[in-house]
C-alpha cells in the first residue's frame, strides 16, 4: 500500500482527502531555462521518452542535474531510477539499476553522493546514500520512515516529509535514531533558504497555503509568502528569491515584493501544468517541470 501511496504523493497535489492509489506514474518532461537579466529564456527539453521524469535537483555546481526517470522498458511494475544530465554535453546517464524505485535525488553536503529515498522491496521508504563513485547504496536511517521528500539541514541533518494521516515535516540526524516532529499538514516541496538556513516548506493549515521557514536552532516557524490556489512546489534562488508555477507562467517574486511577477508564459513551447522547479542562480539556469508534450 506505501508504494502505491508514495506514487500518488509524487503524481498528484496532495490532499489529506485523496484516498485513491496511482496504479502508474503520470507522463512529465523536464525543461532547462537559461536566465539572464533575472529573466528566463526559451525552455530546452532534457528529458526523453514520454514516462515519469521528475524532481530535478541541481549538482552543487550547476554542471549536472539529477532526476527521477521511469524504466518505461518494463512495462509490469512501476520502478524508477536516478538519471543524471551533463548541461555541457546534452547527455543522460543512469546512475543506479536496481530492482527497487529511487526518488528524489538530492546531493548530499560534504560526500560526494546522492541521498535518495527507495521504495524497498518491503514497502518501507526509507532515506539511502547513492556513492557517485561506485554506485553503492547505503541506508542513512533505519528507523524513520515513510520518507516522501526531503532537504539537507547540514551534512548532518536533514529534514524531511514524512507520510502519515496528516503529513509531517521532522527532522533528523545521522548520528542519533529517531526524528522530531516540527509541524503537520504540509507540502511536498521542502528546501533550505541559502542564506539564513532555515527549511523552508509550506504550510498547509490555512487559505491560501503559505511558504513558510523553520529555524532549527531556535525551533520558530515563521509565514513568507502565499503560493497560488492549490500550488505546492516552489524554489529558492542564491539571492533569496522565490520562483513557482501557475499552469504554463513562471513567476518570481521577492520577499519584499507585494505579488508575484511574472516573468515567462511557456505555452507556445509546450510546457504546461509546470509542477517542481529547481534553480542554480549561479550558472543562471532553471529546471522545471509539466505535463508531457505529445510531439506534433
Amino acid at each position: 500500500m506505501i508504494r502505491f501511496l508514495c506514487c500518488s504523493l509524487l503524481l498528484l497535489s496532495l490532499s489529506c482527502a485523496d484516498n485513491s492509489f496511482a496504479q502508474a506514474l503520470p507522463a512529465t518532461d523536464i525543461w532547462l531555462l537559461k536566465i539572464e537579466n533575472g529573466l528566463p529564456g526559451g525552455p530546452v527539453k532534457i528529458s526523453t521518452g514520454a514516462g515519469y521524469n521528475n524532481q530535478p535537483h541541481f549538482s552543487e555546481n550547476g554542471s549536472v542535474i539529477y532526476y527521477t526517470r521511469e524504466d518505461t522498458e518494463n512495462k509490469a511494475v512501476v520502478q524508477t531510477d536516478i538519471a543524471a544530465f551533463d548541461v555541457e554535453t546534452a547527455t543522460t546517464a543512469i546512475l543506479n539499476h536496481t530492482t527497487e524505485s529511487e526518488y528524489s535525488p538530492t546531493p548530499i553536503p560534504g560526500r560526494k553522493a546522492l541521498s535518495v529515498i527507495q521504495v524497498e522491496a518491503d514497502e518501507k521508504q526509507r532515506l539511502w546514500a547513492i556513492d557517485m563513485l561506485n554506485g553503492n547504496m547505503d541506508l542513512l536511517l533505519a528507523d524513520v520512515e515513510p520518507v516522501g521528500y526531503h532537504a539537507w539541514i547540514n551534512d548532518q541533518e536533514v529534514a524531511m516529509f514524512i507520510l502519515g494521516e496528516s503529513f509531517t515535516l521532522q527532522t533528523a540526524s545521522l548520528r542519533t535514531s529517531g526524528s522530531r516532529v516540527v509541524a503537520d499538514n504540509i507540502g511536498r516541496s521542502i528546501r533550505q533558504h541559502p542564506v539564513s538556513s532555515e527549511v523552508l516548506f509550506v504550510d498547509k493549515n490555512s487559505e491560501p497555503w503559505q511558504i513558510a521557514a523553520f529555524n532549527h536552532e531556535t525551533m520558530a516557524i515563521r509565514a513568507i509568502m502565499p503560493l497560488f490556489p492549490n500550488s505546492e512546489d516552489f524554489t529558492v534562488d542564491a539571492k533569496g528569491d522565490y520562483w513557482t508555477g501557475n499552469g504554463s507562467k513562471l513567476y518570481k517574486r521577492s520577499p519584499g515584493d507585494s505579488r508575484w511577477q511574472l516573468t515567462a508564459d511557456l505555452r507556445s513551447n509546450g510546457v504546461n501544468h509546470i509542477s517542481r522547479l529547481a534553480v542554480h542562480l549561479e550558472s543562471k539556469q532553471i529546471a522545471l517541470v509539466s505535463n508531457h508534450r505529445v510531439a506534433d
